[in-house]
């Protein structure tokens, strides 16, 4: 082995052959993409989470049912079943929101917005659980509020939430029929077309079923509670906290920043309008329609305008095929799903998806049409519900050893004789070389800079150093890590779309998080056992797992550590493990070298492919090479071809890349 002294920033680093380290380097642009989730449902209208640690996920359909998911888990059940209490005629009507009490961990209350069965009014309601947590009481209905609603069946509202301060807000529609008639949104002596907040904490006895909150802005001198939805005209309603409010469909609470509460207003003909409510603000409807006068009041239109505006809107008038908003959330996880701090909306009609920030509107994709709502998980990610029963997990495109940027595996291998990485960009069929490594280094490639781009990484096992050359800025940082007898087993471990150092030693697992410099050591597995780390529970974090010869697949849930077992594989197979049925979890799969076939079990719905694809000297280099967000088969005859069976359309990609002693990118099991 040729040996070399090289100081790269600072550091001594020995038998390191690298050369333009300060190459070029940028940010790939964010993509996004919808990973089907849930299928099957009807009328899903919104996704909850307890915020009580268990990662669970409740459905609400609107025809009565909510449904619970456990982590892992791709089979709902039944949470608590409200159809017999529910108005529900494919309309607007239904069971339309649910939240959890802030101690919802301890004292088991959740609350439910529906159309009440006999008459269609606005009902809010408290329930308990039995004595299981995964199990609603339908008999501990406590009504707190009932809100008459006319005739129409439209423009109920539906969003009922918690707020920061720990008082339970409600959005309601203006009543229905078209330009609100009664002009309920202007009448402070309804509770229709407003934003509610009350305290639903009543001491025990009490003959009320909610408090005021003494902090509401209509309080005092000609104002009154009102229990039955209004008051005699002139007074005001205690409960309001802000008014002139068309259709508040889909609405939250930032989880982070100042808190500040998001609405989607759904518009009349022309405008969808996007508010910050702050308490006591007139939001216009129905004398103004986004920043417009509808002319429905016209001497109501005065200027200096006395209504609170949108702070973004955009038009839905004939011919315009969008029609209504649906309003979504402030992202504030950690996974780089959507860029941090943008707040996420879409439309009804077309399906489109977009983020809102520093008054930016960017599209972010979406076209499945009737988009009916998002929804939030405990870790901040985002989901997205359509009438047609499904529901997608946004996620950010990314692909293994993908040096361009573009969500496409590229091409490539490591040659460690001269420490040199040999790529074919997807993007534009141009070659990258890059000389960075050494002959014993091992190729740990990954987005440890979180920039959508692969960065060049070798693991050193005599020394047990990483040599990481950033894509993002071209530094390089250097880090001890592991020992001879290391595997490394780079992974996103603790979800924070950065690549983890990791590496599995006898078994024992050794994770370096990026989020936080914390080591983890886990004993899973033996010394003769195959890691093969990926996410297969689909949370977006790395599990541990391994693939014991003859024996099966072991594997430890990140979301929740429980243990999977599965008996797949006999001995002689070599693991190779991908998401190839595009859900985001990864599949268990095997490349038998003996025939040439793959053995994949798909994690969406255990069904079982069988694919003769390879030879006795092949190996498989599982990778998204067609960009479509579902894994390929793939094998690199060493020396030889590249032969890519692409999911997306079923042709063929073949390419001869690389020589006998080469490392193929991105396994780095090269048995």
């Amino acid at each position: 082995m040729k040996k070399r002294i090289l100081s790269i920033c600072g550091v001594a680093a020995i038998g390191f052959f690298a050369l333009n380290v300060l190459g070029q380097s940028f940010v790939s642009p964010y993509k996004m993409r919808l990973r089907t989730f849930l299928t099957g449902l009807s009328n899903p209208i919104l996704i909850r989470n307890a915020k009580d640690g268990s990662k669970r996920l409740f459905i609400v359909q609107q025809s009565g049912l909510i449904k619970v998911l456990q982590p892992g888990s791709t089979v709902p059940a039944t949470f608590i079943n409200l159809t017999s209490k529910i108005l529900f005629a494919g309309d607007e009507r239904g069971l339309l929101g649910m939240t959890f009490h802030p101690s919802f961990s301890s004292n088991g209350k959740f609350y439910v917005y529906y159309n009440r069965s006999s008459d269609g009014a606005i009902t809010i309601s408290e329930f308990r659980v039995t004595g299981d947590p995964n199990q609603g009481d339908v008999t501990t209905e406590r009504i707190l509020l009932i809100i008459p609603h006319s005739a129409a069946p439209n423009h109920n509202g539906g969003m009922i939430e918690f707020g920061p301060d720990g008082y339970l807000y409600m959005g309601t529609g203006d009543g229905g029929s078209g330009n609100d008639p009664p002009n309920n949104a202007q009448n402070r002596a309804m509770l229709l077309g407003k934003m509610l907040r009350i305290d639903v904490n009543v001491p025990n006895g009490s003959p009320s079923p909610y408090l005021i909150p003494p902090t509401n802005p209509f309080v005092g001198a000609n104002t009154t509670r009102c229990d039955g939805g209004s008051t005699t005209a002139g007074n005001t309603c205690q409960e309001i906290w802000a008014i002139g409010m068309r259709n508040p469909w889909r609405w939250s609470f930032d989880r982070g920043g100042t808190n500040q509460m998001w609405v989607g207003d759904v518009g009349q003909d022309a405008i969808e309008e996007i508010d910050n409510i702050t308490g006591g603000a007139n939001y216009g409807w129905r004398v103004y329609e986004g920043d417009r006068c509808t002319n429905n009041d016209p001497a109501l239109c005065t200027n200096p305008n006395p209504y609170t505006l949108p702070v973004f809107e955009y038009s839905s008038a004939n011919p315009d095929p969008r029609c209504a908003i649906t309003g979504g959330y402030v992202y504030r996880g950690t996974q780089g799903s959507v860029p941090f701090g943008a707040y996420v909306f879409g439309d009804y009609c077309t399906g489109e998806i977009w983020t809102l920030q520093n008054g930016i509107r960017t599209a972010i994709g979406g076209t499945r049409q009737f988009l009916t709502s998002f929804g939030e998980d405990e870790d901040g990610e985002l989901y997205v519900c359509y009438q047609n029963g499904e529901i997608d997990k946004i996620t950010r495109a990314k692909a293994a050893a993908d040096f361009d940027g573009d969500a496409k595996t590229d091409i490539s291998v490591y040659r460690p004789f001269g420490g040199i990485w040999f790529i074919v960009n997807s993007s534009n069929a141009a070659i990258q070389l890059r000389e960075w490594g050494f002959e014993e280094g091992v190729p740990v490639p990954g987005d440890y800079d979180d920039d959508n781009i692969t960065d060049f990484g070798v693991f050193q096992p005599s020394t047990g150093l990483w040599y990481i050359l950033r894509s993002s800025d071209g530094t390089v940082a250097i880090q001890q890590f592991g020992g001879s007898s290391a595997i490394p087993v780079p992974g996103d471990y603790d979800g924070d779309s950065k690549t983890d150092l990791a590496v599995f030693d006898g078994g024992l697992w050794y994770i370096l998080r990026s989020s936080d410099s914390h080591m983890n050591v886990f004993e899973w597995g033996s010394s003769t056992d195959h890691p093969v780390p990926g996410d297969y529970d689909g949370d977006g974090k790395t599990d541990t797992c391994v693939f014991r010869e003859g024996v099966g697949w072991f594997s430890r849930n990140s979301s929740d550590g429980k243990v999977r077992y599965r008996e797949w594989g006999v001995a002689g197979d070599v693991g190779a493990p991908g998401d190839f049925d595009g859900d985001g979890r990864t599949d268990i799969a095997v490349f038998r070298p003996s025939t040439g076939v793959w053995f994949i079990l798909k994690s969406s719905n255990n069904s079982v492919s069988v694919v003769e694809w390879g030879s006795s000297i092949a190996k498989p280099e599982v990778g998204d090479y067609d960009g479509d967000g579902k894994d390929d088969i793939t094998v690199w005859n060493p020396g030889q071809f590249w032969y890519v069976l692409r999911s997306s359309d079923g042709l063929v990609t073949v390419l001869e890349w690389g020589v006998n002693t080469d490392i193929p990118i991105p396994a780095l099991d090269s048995r």
